[in-house]
């Protein structure tokens, strides 16, 4: 189980890398990325990434990613949405990255796996969005 989550967060991580630098060398904003979500994995992992520990020079970076989900959070309050409601936000590559990073350092509950589970292969299936088609001949 935690092979196979790692994998799919090395998975991601490539893609990511691939999809941000070929864009970045075309000199364009930085891509956005469109996953739906559960309303009670955003807040999960809310809660989670306040536990993690990072470094002098990571507090932009933290910062940044909280500062997206408790807009969502508050977003999410707004449209009177309930845990087991989807949710869809517009992410930043390089700040989904970050989240993702932050997340993989998290220690939580092992009842709290599914949420963690279903929140990580939701910005994987988003991502492949940014994947090049490949053009049949």
């Amino acid at each position: 189980m935690k092979k196979s989550i790692f994998i799919s967060l090395i998975l991601l991580a490539l893609a990511f890398t691939t999809a941000f630098s070929q864009l970045q060398q075309q000199q364009q904003p930085p891509p956005k990325l469109k996953p739906t979500f559960n309303v009670e994995d955003i807040v999960f992992v809310y809660q989670t990434l306040e536990t993690v520990d990072i470094t002098g020079g990571e507090v932009d970076a933290f910062l940044e990613v909280r500062n997206f989900l408790q807009t969502t959070i508050k977003s999410i309050q707004e449209a009177k949405k309930q845990a087991g409601d989807k949710y869809q936000v517009e992410i930043l590559l390089p700040t989904a990255q970050n989240m993702l990073t932050f997340l993989s350092r998290a220690k939580f509950s092992g009842g709290n796996a599914e949420l963690y589970k279903r929140f990580v292969e939701s910005m994987v299936e988003s991502s492949k969005a940014l994947q090049p088609k490949d053009k049949e001949k």
